[in-house]
């Protein structure tokens, strides 16, 4: 059994300065799946299988007005990436992180720094001689 994903951009969600949205659709075992993502909607779609404890098969990837498709032999590994980009950095492939973690990871903590008394001073000041 091989998974097989359609994809197609959402052009209304295009803006100046990010892309568009993109769709996706499998149906494994009668069962319909539908992500969308600005990056990876397909690997979307591979945690949902994963998820529901779908057995690792190979995936096809169709998109809209391409030839062809890509194939990933697992997508239970295609389910532990997705794929990221800004201004700086060029495309690539980076580990999937729940966004829930991902809060997690980036809440600030306390402030850290010198609690000195008020009127202390930081530095020894120097004479003039």
């Amino acid at each position: 059994m091989s998974v097989i994903v359609h994809q197609r951009p959402l052009e209304a969600t295009r803006t100046a300065n990010k892309s568009c949205k993109w769709v996706a659709e499998a149906i494994v075992n009668g069962r319909t799946y539908i992500a969308t993502s600005r990056m990876a909607p397909a690997n979307e779609i591979a945690r949902q299988l994963v998820a529901d404890g779908v057995p690792d098969a190979p995936m096809q990837v169709y998109t809209a007005g391409l030839k062809g498709c890509l194939v990933r032999r697992s997508f239970h590994k295609a389910a532990g990436y997705t794929f990221k980009e800004n201004a700086q950095t060029p495309v690539k492939r980076v580990r999937w992180e729940a966004p829930e973690d991902a809060t997690q990871r980036y809440r600030a903590g306390q402030k850290q720094g010198v609690k000195a008394p008020a009127g202390t001073r930081v530095a020894p000041e120097q004479s003039a001689a």
